[in-house]
């Protein structure tokens, strides 16, 4: 089998396959989620640490789609829409970005809209993301997560990670840079 690391160019990521499992599917951004976007960019937190607008409109909605689209066709990343099983609506962001081909290597970001925390749909969605960077060949996962954040550290944990050290002002999130605590995941290569 002929992975995307063997391949002279990164491979687009757009065509990725729904992934699944009992709580949560990932699959592309589509135009019908731009409601889900809108709410995010209500929340106080997730435009501050991602590229969701903090002051939403349908056109820069509709920007953030297409950079997102953009992203997986250059093989950047694959970000992906959280979907509940249970009411098929969009619950959340779950990514593998600053893909490194050479190195096997990704970085992971996830987030869940206000309503939906607490219902395992992150740690879902990581677990998927787990399978998908496997899937591609990758051997190294990486997620940064500021030491006040005890549920994103609980689903790194839950997930596999492994705390490796902290960023001291790493990241800036609004007018601050905050240290980071770096997390990795070594991923066993599958057979070819």
């Amino acid at each position: 089998m002929t992975t995307p690391h063997d391949r002279a160019r990164p491979p687009d990521l757009r065509a990725l396959p729904r992934l699944g499992n009992a709580l949560a599917v990932l699959r592309p951004w589509t135009d019908d989620d731009l409601p889900a976007i809108a709410e995010a960019a209500a929340d106080p937190y997730i435009p501050l640490i991602t590229t969701v607008p903090a002051r939403y409109t349908p056109e820069q909605g509709a920007t953030w789609l297409q950079r997102q689209s953009d992203q997986a066709a250059g093989g950047r990343g694959c970000p992906l829409a959280i979907v509940s099983v249970t009411s098929a609506e969009v619950v959340g962001m779950a990514t593998i970005n600053a893909i490194d081909w050479t190195h096997r290597r990704g970085n992971i970001g996830y987030w869940v809209l206000d309503r939906h925390r607490g219902n395992g749909y992150a740690e879902a969605a990581v677990t998927l993301l787990i399978d998908l960077a496997a899937e591609l060949g990758l051997l190294r996962l990486q997620a940064l997560v500021e030491p006040g954040n005890h549920a994103s550290q609980a689903v790194c944990h839950a997930c596999g990670f492994v705390p490796e050290g902290v960023l001291r002002g790493y990241q800036r999130i609004g007018d601050t840079h905050r240290d980071m605590i770096m997390f990795g995941l070594v991923l066993r290569p599958r057979p070819e």
